[in-house]
């Protein structure tokens, strides 16, 4: 089955090769036959009887490049990502190392509880900063649930907190 639709689209490709091309030519010869009749005929239109294939070169020209561009589409398409693929693999190669050093942060931050005060990286276990002695954590006097430091409102039940001293349980 996919064997035979390929034989087709291959077979369709052909015909607009053939008559793009033959559209191309025939465009091109109408117009430059025309060009020639008004370079000899200026000032004078009844000189050139020949000026309508300008008009009718000009049309065949696009539609015969259309036909081209749509038969070469994959051809076009597969040059570019053949022309592309290395540059991206060439960059991939050139940031690996960035990448790798922030995917390396990234991963130590996520064992750490960063002091709001201070910015001393903690244990997440910790309830007080090692450096400054600031609570990391504070505890919300409505719903119990645990927050962080700076927080200003609970994220569960939404209650205002007190600008009192954090309080840890």
């Amino acid at each position: 089955m996919d064997d035979e639709k390929e034989k087709k689209h291959k077979r369709t490709k052909l015909k607009m090769r053939i008559a793009g091309s033959v559209l191309l030519v025939a465009g091109l010869i109408c117009a430059v036959i025309g060009f020639i009749d008004i370079s000899g005929g200026f000032g004078d239109f009844d000189d050139t009887p020949m000026f309508w294939l300008i008009m009718i070169g000009f049309p065949l020209i696009a539609i015969g490049a259309t036909f081209l561009l749509f038969s070469f589409q994959r051809d076009l398409q597969r040059f570019v990502k053949n022309e592309g693929v290395p540059v991206f693999n060439e960059m991939g190669k050139e940031i690996a190392p960035g990448l790798s050093s922030m995917a390396k942060a990234v991963g130590l931050a996520q064992d750490k509880l960063v002091c709001p005060s201070c910015g001393t990286a903690n244990d997440v276990n910790a309830k007080f900063c090692k450096n400054c002695g600031v609570a990391l954590s504070r505890v919300c006097p409505q719903c119990g649930e645990k927050l962080d430091a700076d927080s200003a409102f609970c994220d569960n039940c939404g209650r205002k907190l007190d600008d009192d001293p954090p309080r840890t349980d």
